[in-house]
């Protein structure tokens, strides 16, 4: 911020904000937040509109050693108010200026649009390396929020690694997720920590905003495979014009998704880009090229990022041959110190390294993520433990019925979902290629193909044509909103 502080930090549909001016506004924030009591080892969450003012939140709690809990203002009431609970915030950081859903009556709220003056300095003491700078709450494989705690010494291992693969030149990168998922993480950080701007778009419709044509084009864009078919649908951005490295995450990338893409990536960086929130963002990267990937069933996530470490074990807990599958377990700077208040899920999932590799010391965390290690060593999703279902006396892994449907012709998306009943059976959600295609026909071809692949106790009961997946707040698809979507 000192070094170029007349250069744009933050452009939003308000306007563009400075680094000097970002650092003023933190400084104000940050000053309030000490006379309300707030130091070390605490944490603020902040109502997290995709606004310069939540950025400036966030800058101004690690400045004091607190750690920042971001709440997305699109949660429902029950969501928030659990997350809140368990986040047992010093202060509650809202801006009463920006227009959308306002927080819960709560205490110990402040209000960003009402304060004034640049405040004080930030504070002469910087965060230490074992400070939590962020708590992500993540459901889990219970439903229940789950506060990842990720401390400044992973969150900077992240950083200066991601900016080392995306280079400093560039315009920096648009921001359309949500502040309140560590997706956002990397779009928002990488740019400002190396004086490049950051756009903040307020919903993924804002596409003129995210896409318009600008003097030089964007460091990066990172977003979900999700992400990117809703941009086919609405608008099919020339990516070569926008931007100089497309980014993937959050979900299996596959490849007939960039063979849509066609020509418009053709010449851009492609990466491909893995990590659970507990493994602070991305843990694995891979830059790869569509020729190389095309005949696989999906783009590698490829290997561990600097200073972290990726152990595969089998059903015996021994590393598999290659071709052979295991769960993934990360290690190294990239792990964060567990969940918030819950020492027995900490403890389920967080182990010593030294239990993988008598050599190492610190944490490892067990993603329950199932990959193939291929022949060159690099890494494959394949899917989840739990991602496995049985329908029929049948199993078969959920991420395998898609793969199936997306080989139909005239196929964009389809997911899959098993539901309830006196006896179990399975729903699928095709999305068409095109639009104007006739439904009955694409449901027809898909029931078709699956017929030929699968045996008829797995086949779907209903196979519903949809215009598009419905996805949340973390960029991923979202079944249960597609079905009550279908209604």
């Amino acid at each position: 911020m000192r070094e170029r502080p007349d250069a744009v930090a933050l452009e939003s549909a308000t306007g563009a904000l400075t680094f000097g001016e970002l650092q003023a506004r933190s400084a104000t924030i940050a000053s309030t937040l000490r006379e309300a009591g707030v130091g070390p080892g605490d944490r603020v969450a902040i109502w997290a509109h995709r606004t310069p003012s939540s950025v400036a939140a966030a800058f101004a709690t690690m400045s004091l050693r607190a750690a920042y809990v971001p709440v997305d203002p699109t949660y429902p009431p029950a969501r928030v108010q659990t997350i809140l609970a368990r986040a047992g915030p010093a202060a509650v950081l809202h801006d009463s200026g920006v227009d959308g859903p306002a927080p819960p009556a709560i205490d110990r709220g402040i209000d960003l649009h009402e304060l004034s003056g640049n405040g004080d300095e930030p504070p002469a003491a910087e965060p230490r390396p074992d400070d939590v700078a962020y708590v992500v709450f993540t459901s889990g494989s219970t439903g229940v929020p789950k506060g990842v705690m990720v401390e400044h010494a992973s969150l900077v291992n992240y950083v200066v690694f991601g900016a080392s693969v995306v280079g400093r030149g560039g315009c920096g990168a648009p921001v359309f997720q949500s502040l309140a998922v560590d997706h956002a993480v990397t779009s928002l950080w990488l740019p400002l920590t190396v004086g490049r701007p950051v756009v903040l778009a307020p919903t993924l419709l804002d596409q003129e905003l995210i896409f318009r044509q600008r003097a030089d084009r964007y460091t990066f864009v990172k977003a979900t495979p999700s992400h990117v078919r809703f941009f086919e649908r609405f608008g099919r951005p020339d990516y070569r014009a926008a931007t100089r490295i497309l980014m993937f995450g959050g979900e299996r990338l596959d490849p007939s998704l960039l063979e849509r893409l066609g020509e418009r990536v053709r010449g851009i960086r492609l990466i491909n880009h893995y990590g659970p929130t507990e493994a602070t963002v991305g843990c694995c990267w891979n830059e790869f090229e569509l020729e190389r990937v095309r005949q696989l069933p999906s783009v590698p996530i490829g290997r561990p990022i600097a200073n972290s470490r990726a152990y595969v074990l089998d059903g015996d807990a021994r590393p598999p041959e290659p071709g052979q599958r295991g769960e993934l377990i990360i290690a190294g700077a990239c792990v964060a110190r567990g969940y918030l208040g819950d020492p027995d899920g900490t403890a389920a999932r967080f182990i010593e390294e030294s239990q993988l590799d008598a050599r190492r010391s610190g944490r490892a965390y067990r993603t329950g993520d199932i990959v193939e290690v291929l022949d060159d060593g690099s890494l494959l999703y394949v899917g989840r433990v739990d991602d496995q279902i049985k329908v029929g006396g049948y199993r078969i892994e959920l991420g395998e019925l898609r793969r199936h449907a997306l080989s139909a012709d005239g196929v964009a998306d389809a997911a899959f979902a098993v539901v309830d009943g006196d006896v179990e059976t399975i729903e699928a959600f095709v999305v068409p290629d095109a639009a104007d295609e006739p439904a009955p026909s694409i449901a027809d071809d898909v029931k078709r193909r699956l017929g030929e692949l699968l045996p008829p106790g797995l086949l779907p009961r209903r196979i519903h044509t949809v215009p598009r997946l419905e996805i949340n707040s973390a960029g991923k698809v979202d079944v249960e909103a597609t079905r009550r979507a279908v209604g």
